[in-house]
């Protein structure tokens, strides 16, 4: 028996977490740098409101209308999003998380469970303890023919033209995906990388270009995947062009407890060395917020141009974007116990 946990409306289910008055209320969530929508509320859905829309013309298609619209913010998705695999993690025998919303769920030896009452009771349990709704399926055959890969891509604030902020990106967007990797006790074993210019902008020369490498050992290192995904962005940048979007994509994946080292990579100790490195940030970016380490060639620089010393957060536009107060000491959530009495 197989199952699949898909979260409702993920991104919009987050934000209205620590927002309760937003039940109801039409919810939309926009792509990086506040370009288009890419997550709706049942009630946005319901008003006409189409996935793709550029949110400047939200305003003119729906005048008057009350609409909550929040930047993505991605810390507070993974974050919350992890409290529901955890709790999947509890309750099925195993399990693998394909993206940041849906979980397939492998039900081997629960042939004697009542599976409707067992699928109702997750349900609830996530609901209660996350206050996210998800929708529960469970089959008898293995529907899991989907490729197994993980992806980590934006469209820039502007356009770029050299490749050492193009570096920067890629750096972030290879650390992500070693991160998503670490996160579902995974590795890789392909690692790849495109780049294009915007296709809109017809006035300027146009050009795509996607790359691959396989590593010689699987691994889910940061350092190792940032430093594979650069090579391959030095191999396919091409001076001359206007850049838009970048992404990395690891692929080949499988479990991270059967990997077989080669003879010429490295030895067990450095391995070893890496992944206690990895644990040990992970565990600080979990305490301490997002980013609160990361490797050098992911700082961008700063606004005044003067050294590099900001993070990606910082990098893009997101003028909506709601507080993390699950994985921010500064950003945690403020109530007012004397409020109730002045009430009454």
């Amino acid at each position: 028996m197989y199952g699949i946990a898909d979260l409702d409306n993920c991104y919009v289910s987050c934000e209205r977490v620590f927002r309760p008055d937003l039940q109801g209320v039409p919810c939309v969530v926009l792509s990086n740098n506040d370009g288009c929508i890419v997550a709706r509320s049942n009630e946005a859905k319901k008003m006409g409101i189409k996935e793709g829309t550029p949110y400047f013309q939200l305003a003119q298609h729906f005048p008057g209308q009350k609409i909550a619209v929040f930047s993505s913010n991605y810390e507070l998705y993974g974050e919350l999003t992890g409290r529901v695999v955890s709790i999947i993690r509890q309750e099925a025998p195993a399990y693998f998380r394909y993206s940041i919303d849906e979980c397939f769920i492998y039900l081997d030896g629960m042939e004697n469970v009542n599976m409707k009452q067992w699928g109702e009771d997750l349900h609830k349990k996530i609901k209660q303890y996350v206050g996210m709704p998800v929708s529960i399926g469970l089959a008898p055959n293995k529907t899991l023919a989907k490729k197994k890969s993980i992806c980590t891509s934006r469209s820039f604030n502007g356009m770029i033209g050299d490749i050492e902020t193009l570096r920067t990106h890629v750096s972030n967007y290879a650390a992500r995906c070693a991160e998503k990797l670490r996160m579902q006790n995974t590795v890789a074993s392909i690692v790849g990388v495109f780049l294009n210019t915007n296709a809109f902008r017809e006035d300027l020369p146009q050009y795509w270009n996607f790359q691959e490498t396989k590593l010689i050992t699987p691994t889910s290192s940061t350092i190792t995947i940032t430093q594979t995904a650069n090579q391959v962005l030095q191999n396919i940048f091409r001076q001359g062009y206007q850049y838009k979007k970048a992404g990395v994509i690891v692929m080949g994946i499988g479990a991270d407890s059967s990997i077989q080292q080669d003879l010429f990579d490295i030895n067990a100790e450095q391995f070893q060395k890496m992944k206690r490195l990895d644990e040990v940030v992970d565990r600080i970016n979990r305490l301490h917020g997002s980013e609160t380490i990361v490797l050098g060639s992911q700082q961008y620089t700063k606004k005044d141009g003067k050294g590099k010393a900001d993070v990606f957060a910082n990098a893009i536009k997101h003028d909506f974007k709601s507080p993390n107060p699950t994985t921010r000491w500064g950003e945690i959530l403020k109530l007012n116990a004397n409020a109730k009495k002045k009430k009454e």
